[in-house]
C-alpha cells in the first residue's frame, strides 16, 4: 500500500506562505502618507482576497459547481475593483470608500427609524458601533450617500477599461449565474428529470451530492496570483521568493519522488 498523503498539511502550509505574499509587498512598498487612501484601500483589497482563498482551502466540500462560482465571483469582483482603482488610485481609492461610509449610513438610518418604532437596547449598540465606525474616517454628517453603483459603472464596464473583459465574459458571467440563483444554474444543478413517463419529462426538484474538485481551489489560487503580480508590475514592487501557490505546486509535484 503506498503512503498516504496529508494534503490538508499542503493546504495549510499554502495558507502560511500566503499570508507571507501579502506581508511581503506591504513591507516593500514605499508609502506616501499624503495619499493613505490608496494603502488602506489597495492593502484592504488584497487582504480580502487573501481571506477568501485561505478560508476556501479550509473548506473542500465547497469545492463543487453548486457553491464554489459564489466565492470565486466575489474574487473576481474584487480583482476588477482593484484593476480599475489602479487606474486613478487616489482619487478611486477615495471614492471606493466614501461609497462604502455611504452604506453604513443608509444601514444607520434604518436602524433609527426601527429603534423609533420599537427601541431596544441591541439595536442602539448597533447603531453606535456604525456611527462610531463613520466618524472614525469622517464625519457622519459629511458623508454623501450614493445608491448606485460605487464606480458609477457596471463590471463590464470596469473589466473593458481594465482589459479584462475575457475573465468577465468567460468566467465573471456565469459564476454571475449561480450566484444571483439564475435558471442557467438551477436548471442544470437544482432538477432533475421525472422517472414517472406520465409526466412528460418534467423537471422535479433535486438534491445533489458532490465530490470535491480541486480545480476550484485551483481557480481560488489563481485569483489571488493575479491581484499580486498586477500589484508587483503597477507598484513596481520586487518580489525575489516564490508565490505561496508556486511553492504548493512545487511540494505537491515532489511527493512521491525519491529523495
Amino acid at each position: 500500500m503506498g503512503k498516504q498523503i496529508d494534503f490538508q498539511k499542503y493546504l495549510e502550509d499554502y495558507i502560511e506562505n500566503l499570508g507571507q505574499d501579502l506581508k511581503i509587498r506591504w513591507n516593500s512598498w514605499e508609502k506616501n502618507l499624503d495619499e493613505v487612501e490608496v494603502y488602506e484601500v489597495i492593502g484592504g483589497l488584497m487582504a480580502r482576497q487573501v481571506s477568501i482563498a485561505n478560508e476556501f482551502s479550509r473548506s473542500a466540500n465547497l469545492w463543487n459547481p453548486n457553491i464554489a462560482p459564489i466565492l470565486l465571483r466575489s474574487m473576481i469582483d474584487n480583482y476588477l475593483n482593484f484593476c480599475w482603482i489602479l487606474l486613478q488610485p487616489l482619487e478611486r481609492s477615495q471614492k471606493f470608500i466614501y461609497f462604502g461610509l455611504g452604506q453604513d449610513k443608509i444601514q444607520m438610518s434604518h436602524r433609527k427609524l426601527l429603534q423609533e418604532n420599537n427601541p431596544s437596547e441591541e439595536n442602539q449598540l448597533v447603531i453606535d458601533s456604525i456611527e462610531s465606525w463613520i466618524n472614525s474616517q469622517n464625519y457622519e454628517f459629511l458623508t454623501i450617500v450614493n445608491v448606485g453603483s460605487w464606480s458609477e459603472k457596471s463590471v463590464r464596464e470596469m473589466a473593458t477599461e481594465t482589459n479584462e473583459l475575457e475573465l468577465y465574459n468567460y468566467v465573471y458571467q456565469p459564476f454571475s449565474n449561480v450566484a444571483h440563483n439564475s435558471w442557467s444554474h438551477i436548471g442544470k444543478y437544482n432538477l432533475g428529470v421525472s422517472d414517472n413517463p406520465l409526466h412528460r419529462f418534467a423537471k422535479v426538484p433535486a438534491i445533489y451530492k458532490y465530490t470535491y474538485d480541486f480545480y476550484y481551489m485551483d481557480l481560488a489560487m489563481k485569483y489571488v496570483d493575479m491581484m499580486f503580480l498586477k500589484f508587483d508590475a503597477f507598484f513596481k514592487v520586487k518580489v525575489d521568493v516564490m508565490r505561496a501557490r508556486e511553492i504548493f505546486y512545487e511540494e505537491v509535484d515532489n511527493i512521491g519522488r525519491d529523495k
